[in-house]
């Protein structure tokens, strides 16, 4: 498979795509007045301990508190032992609710013998706003390096669940126990099966030299200030993106080509050689066609080559897509027609699942089946087809109304978020009143109005459009008002107005 990166740099803005053999798979993008917060770490402030939620808002600087739960507070083993007899005998849980608790909340100390409010913490964000939440905080401080993650004060080394080989997990294991400092410990990356001890030394001497760094200016910062700042995007691109599959990285802008060059010699040599600067005066991601998919990222509905068609609608809560076979018909038979669009439609829902990067509960309504096999054929092409998306994803068999029911990790904003936003005038649920609609509702204001105001004449302003309408087809209903009230009614065109806005003035 060919994969290409494409780094756009304009001053204000840095878009980066993934192209998988030739199509745009996976979008980035960052604002430098929006820029993403998930890795900064801060010396932050408890505002607020909520032991019914065991979690704590903590004051990082930011318009919006930070949230940080229990169970992602790093506390020594010794400590926590400590704690979780204390919370044992003070706070005894019965059985049943200890049964009913989800998995990653037991054996997690009462939030309240972790945390004071008022007192001083250093948190780093694990989870970039997302609407309207703040941003999701850890006290496990973690840096992250090209083959290394350097975990400082926490004893543990750990393998990514991604490399599979139990030989190089046991492998890369040993190396890890061998070099991990005293008082910090190791997650050992994806990109470093393979790789020797000697790239492991370089790479977590450059993270404890910055880790040190990070502590000094810790000891000299005030509390609610942002003590370091992760890298921008395209330096994170390269660091955890670029992999064996990469085969070349093109960046339209020269500073940050020989940025990147430079950061590539330093920790990625092998990387160097696949990055190539773009000096050509077409953009980059017209060229590729990158531009074009993500109009269609936007869209409500896309097309199908056979003819069908999937619609996409987004929700605070859920994602619903609903796969129809427009005008596709198959020579044989309906189970055909329907397993071959719902197999068509598989490949583009994954396609913009990533491209828009869309998370949470989502629900596919795919054209109904009547076979067995041809559901479970669907459900192995749907996982299969999300096997190369790096967002963990949780497929579930068909529901008893014939719906796919999925789950996709939520990491940052949908593409939507960050380059829509609601309509002002039908104020986001995608439709506006009818002009006939705003015609009766006009009527039955005039009338409202003539009852609360005495007046002798009234006067409608609004746009052209729909005063056409009521000097036309309307006019019938404007001449029983007038007849109805005893009062003249007189209608102004107003082109600024939009067309569902209007004003009533009586004289």
């Amino acid at each position: 498979m060919s994969v290409e990166l494409l780094v756009n740099v304009t001053p204000r803005e840095t878009r980066v795509a993934r192209v998988e053999n030739g199509l745009a798979e996976d979008i980035y993008i960052e604002r430098e007045r929006e820029r993403g917060l998930r890795g900064n770490i801060y010396k932050g402030r408890v505002q607020r301990v909520l032991p019914g939620i065991q979690a704590a808002f903590v004051d990082i600087g930011l318009s919006k508190a930070g949230f940080l739960y229990a169970g992602d507070i790093a506390v020594p083993e010794d400590e926590m032992s400590n704690l979780l007899d204390h919370s044992a005998t003070e706070t005894p849980m019965h059985d049943e609710e200890n049964e009913q608790a989800p998995p990653s909340r037991r054996n997690v100390p009462p939030i309240a013998d972790l945390l004071k409010e008022g007192q001083e913490i250093v948190v780093q964000v694990s989870k970039d706003p997302i609407a309207q939440k703040g941003p999701r905080l850890t006290s496990a401080i973690s840096l992250a390096g090209r083959y290394l993650v350097y975990l400082p004060n926490i004893r543990h080394v750990g393998i990514a669940r991604r490399i599979e080989s139990q030989e190089e997990r046991e492998r890369l294991l040993e190396i890890g126990e061998a070099i991990a400092p005293e008082n910090g410990g190791l997650i050992m990356r994806t990109v470093a099966e393979d790789h020797h001890l000697f790239d492991f030394q370089q790479d977590l001497g450059f993270l404890t030299r910055l880790w040190g760094d990070i502590d000094m200016r810790l000891k000299k910062s005030g509390p609610a200030s942002l003590v370091h700042m992760e890298l921008n995007l395209y330096l994170r691109v390269m660091r955890d993106y670029v992999d064996d599959e990469v085969e070349k990285i093109h960046v339209d802008s020269r500073d940050a080509y020989q940025r990147m060059k430079a950061f590539a010699k330093q920790f990625m040599p092998e990387v160097a050689k696949r990055l190539y600067y773009y000096p050509g005066q077409r953009p980059l991601f017209d060229v590729y066609g990158v531009e074009r998919e993500i109009e269609r990222a936007l869209m409500k509905q896309v097309k199908l080559k056979s003819g069908g068609t999937i619609v996409i609608e987004q929700t605070e809560a859920l994602t619903a897509i609903d796969v129809n076979s427009g005008s596709f018909i198959s020579s044989r038979n309906l189970e055909e027609t329907s397993l071959k669009t719902n197999l068509e439609a598989v490949y583009e829902i994954v396609h913009q699942l990533r491209i828009r990067n869309i998370g949470g509960v989502i629900v596919v309504d795919f054209i109904d089946m009547l076979e067995e096999e041809s559901r479970q054929r669907l459900l192995h092409v749907l996982k299969e087809a999300l096997s190369r998306d790096k967002s963990k994803s949780n497929v579930v068999q068909f529901s008893e109304l014939g719906l796919v029911e999925m789950t996709r990790k939520r990491t940052r904003d949908s593409l939507g978020r960050v380059l829509l936003r609601y309509c002002p005038h039908c104020e986001g649920i995608g439709h506006l009143k009818s002009l006939t609609t705003i015609c009766y509702q006009i009527f039955r204001e005039l009338v409202s109005e003539a009852r609360a105001y005495p007046c002798n004449k009234m006067t409608i302003i609004a746009h052209p459009d729909l005063i056409d309408l009521l000097l036309g087809e309307e006019s019938e209903g404007i001449a029983q008002v007038e007849s109805f009230l005893g009062k003249t009614v007189s209608l102004k065109s107003d082109a600024e107005l939009a067309p569902e806005n209007y004003e009533i003035i009586l004289v």
